[in-house]
């Protein structure tokens, strides 16, 4: 079984916030995936905008890539983000 529980070992303690921080995710190519994924971000930053998304399909086209670069003010949006994008499905990796 697939351990989906974000991880706390990140050097926390070293972040200064607000801080600039991407994240990648991964999951199989879907128009899903993309909605699924724009909720989740909406959620946790209002003003964000989908078209800021890039998306990068796999060599065989299966899966895509989607990164986005987020403006984070405290810790705990860091962990309720990842916690929420963990319970999707969808996506099998957040980075």
């Amino acid at each position: 079984m697939l351990d989906r529980t974000p991880s706390r070992e990140l050097q926390e303690d070293l972040w200064v916030f607000p801080m600039d921080y991407p994240i990648k995710l991964i999951g199989e190519a879907s128009d899903e995936l993309h909605t699924a994924v724009v909720e989740i971000l909406v959620k946790h930053f209002p003003n964000f905008e989908e078209e800021t998304l890039a998306v990068q399909p796999s060599r065989t086209g299966k899966y895509h890539s989607i990164t986005a670069q987020l403006r984070f003010d405290e810790l705990e949006q860091v962990h309720a983000l990842y916690a929420d994008l963990a319970a999707c499905p969808l996506i099998k990796t957040a980075l």
